[in-house]
């Protein structure tokens, strides 16, 4: 078995370069809940649930802050939810792939300046297919 580490990123069909170990993502299959019931005689039960609440997909990386990237970061966050951010690797093991659809920016990134500044991106969307 092989560490997945080299990971390409392409946002809206343009691919992004990005700082190596840097890349994340949730599959956006939401959490589950588990809550005990009283049956009686001092006996419960458990009442599983899915949490739809949390059920998106999250793509996260960070890039160097270059005017370049500072203006893809501002396109991909007024795109609102219509980016598609895709993430694949390839290693010995075989290839990964996943596509996250109607992503968006919802948080405010900050753009540091410095030698060794980087832009934080966290996009967030439907679980990926």
């Amino acid at each position: 078995m092989i560490q997945l580490s080299d990971v390409a990123i392409v946002v809206n069909n343009e691919a992004v370069g990005i700082n190596p170990n840097s890349a994340g993502m949730t599959e956006g299959r939401g959490e589950q809940k588990i809550r005990p019931v009283s049956v009686g005689g001092g006996a419960t039960e458990q009442v599983f649930a899915n949490d739809l609440e949390s059920a998106l997909g999250m793509v996260k990386f960070t890039m160097p802050s270059t005017i370049v990237n500072v203006e893809l970061a501002l396109s991909w966050k007024t795109n609102g939810n219509q980016n598609v951010v895709e993430i694949t690797g390839q290693n010995a093991d075989g290839t990964f792939a996943r596509t996250f659809t109607q992503c968006s920016l919802t948080s405010d990134y900050e753009v540091p300046f410095g030698t060794d500044a980087d832009i934080e991106i966290e996009f967030h969307g439907n679980a990926p297919i």
